[in-house]
């Protein structure tokens, strides 16, 4: 599929891209949450805060990649994302960084990540003939456990060696790359 479909080829590119610089984050978020508060406890309650809006946004997530237009689901929340990511920059640069914006952008990457998943895996079938399905599956299997593992080990690198705000910039020029890769 990533040979004879530019369509799924930009898809998936876009998608690894995007993937990777979010695991950047999501090694950052809780790594910062605990140098600012030295606290474990406050780092479990981070991740439940973003386990509702997955919870919530999941249900709607697919109802809307079957109402809207999927490209601009996708588009719209990689903006909120890049978003999100400008905003942990800036937070990481001040003087003292606040702790609630953690909570508050994380949870809307859960909801960003809930809303954006169900329009991604429709397309897979719109952007790939029938009998390259099974082909596109595994490659989209493969982005997300290959990403996952990459993207950790090279965030937790970063964030620890670099910084978290190294961290936080990389996934948001991540998103600009997607964002145009997507487009093309």
């Amino acid at each position: 599929p990533l040979r004879t479909s530019s369509d799924f080829r930009a898809l998936f590119t876009a998608g690894v891209v995007s993937y990777l610089g979010s695991m950047f984050t999501f090694v950052a978020i809780p790594l910062q949450a605990q140098q600012l508060t030295g606290s474990f406890v406050v780092v479990g309650l981070l991740g439940l805060a973003e386990v509702i809006p997955i919870l919530v946004f999941g249900l709607w997530g697919g109802a809307l990649a079957d109402h809207v237009d999927r490209r601009r689901m996708i588009l719209v929340t990689e903006v909120c994302l890049g978003i999100g990511s400008l905003v942990l920059l800036a937070n990481a640069l001040l003087p003292d960084p606040h702790v609630w914006v953690l909570f508050v952008v994380g949870a809307l990457f859960a909801a960003c990540d809930s809303l954006q998943r169900p329009s991604v895996d429709a397309l897979v079938p719109q952007s790939v003939p029938h009998d390259q399905l099974a082909g596109a599956a595994a490659l989209m299997s493969l982005r997300w456990s290959v990403g996952f593992v990459i993207g950790t080990s090279l965030g937790g690198l970063v964030a620890s060696y670099l910084g978290v705000a190294v961290a936080y910039g990389i996934d948001a020029v991540s998103y600009v790359l997607s964002f145009a890769i997507f487009l093309s």
